[in-house]
């Protein structure tokens, strides 16, 4: 066993396993901390389960006076369903992977399900981004498709993030990400102002000078995007017949589509593509056990979801990393293993 002493920041290689002792009530959130702090590096916590992603969560916030702190949580529906993620959830994630490749130091908060899953490649943030200025042009036909392209949708009235609204020469957009909508007032074909605003009342918060938009989804929805699904999907299921085929032919992206995001690709990428070099890897005992757990719940719901003829489900090898694929990813990091105090086995992970 490697001991963890607090001048070991040259110690840690790729591959390296330190092991922490039992740590009571919010002393974990606390060791990691100073841990970061200590070392200026960049640490990935994997809770187990969403219950324990937001107790670690509520701690480390608690605590925390200097750190960035970025959370990538669970979408918080069950694999295969046919809901999609709430809003606020999936800007939380693209905000968290925008941020993550330039992050020098700071803590990542992710669940085990997350880890797992496969993730946009990590230009698609940025290739599928916007960022508009005062002083700039801007031909509202066009805007509306670069809109369109990123995910947005058009509605009367901004409720949530990932919509806009064009009243005339008024444009209103929720990004994804942001605390508050943006009202951009055009002057012929010139962005003449941009002000925040309050979605209940409608008062303006504040004038800037610009903002800059995440994409609306995961997933890419422009034609390009939509003709690599359609030729991923026939070679998948070889039947054009199904419910969600016919949906993304024609534009529509229904509940649950989330769990196809691969067929939107070329390739896919994990959140271990996204840490920035030399980030370290925390989690508490007993991980192999939660996986394992994991694993057979993911099957069963893949079993479950094959009943249904007309919405056929992804494989889970297409839409999660493997058992091995996550031990191989794992083991070539810098991993800190923390003992449960709820447990006394021994575990190799």
């Amino acid at each position: 066993m490697n001991v963890l002493y607090p001048d070991d920041c040259n110690a840690f290689t790729a591959g390296l396993k330190f092991h922490w002792g039992s740590l009571y009530g919010s002393a974990e959130a606390l060791a990691l901390i100073e841990f970061t702090q200590k070392h200026n590096c960049v640490l990935l916590y994997v809770a187990r389960d969403i219950s324990h992603y937001e107790k670690i969560q509520k701690a480390l916030n608690f605590y925390n006076k200097y750190l960035t702190i970025l959370e990538f949580s669970s979408w918080e529906v069950l694999v295969y369903d046919h809901f999609s993620p709430h809003p606020d959830i999936v800007a939380s994630r693209l905000k968290t992977l925008s941020k993550l490749p330039s992050l020098k130091s700071g803590i990542v908060i992710t669940t085990l399900e997350s880890l797992s899953q496969r993730l946009c490649p990590v230009d698609y943030v940025e290739k599928y981004s916007l960022s508009l200025a005062c002083g700039s042009k801007l031909s509202i036909d066009e805007f509306i498709k670069n809109l369109v392209r990123i995910g947005y949708r058009s509605v009367s009235r901004l409720t949530y993030q990932g919509e806009f609204c064009v009243r005339g020469a008024l444009i209103d957009i929720y990004p994804m990400g942001a605390n508050n909508p943006y009202r951009i007032d055009l002057f012929d074909n010139e962005i003449d102002s941009i002000r925040t605003f309050e979605v209940s009342t409608q008062r303006s918060i504040e004038v800037v000078e610009g903002f800059e938009m995440l994409p609306a989804r995961e997933f890419a929805t422009d034609s390009e995007s939509i003709k690599k699904f359609k030729k991923k999907y026939l070679d998948s299921f070889a039947s054009s017949d199904e419910f969600i085929f016919s949906e993304v032919s024609e534009g529509r992206f229904p509940g649950g589509i989330e769990f196809y995001l691969p067929l939107f690709f070329d390739n896919t990428a994990s959140l271990f593509d996204y840490l920035p070099e030399g980030s370290i890897i925390a989690y508490q005992n007993g991980l192999s056990e939660c996986l394992d757990q994991q694993t057979e719940e993911l099957k069963a719901r893949y079993e479950n979801s094959k009943r249904s003829l007309d919405r056929l489900p992804l494989e889970l090898n297409k839409v999660f990393l493997t058992q091995e694929e996550l031990f191989a990813l794992l083991k070539n990091k810098q991993q800190i293993q923390i003992q449960s105090i709820k447990s006394n086995k021994k575990s190799t992970l």
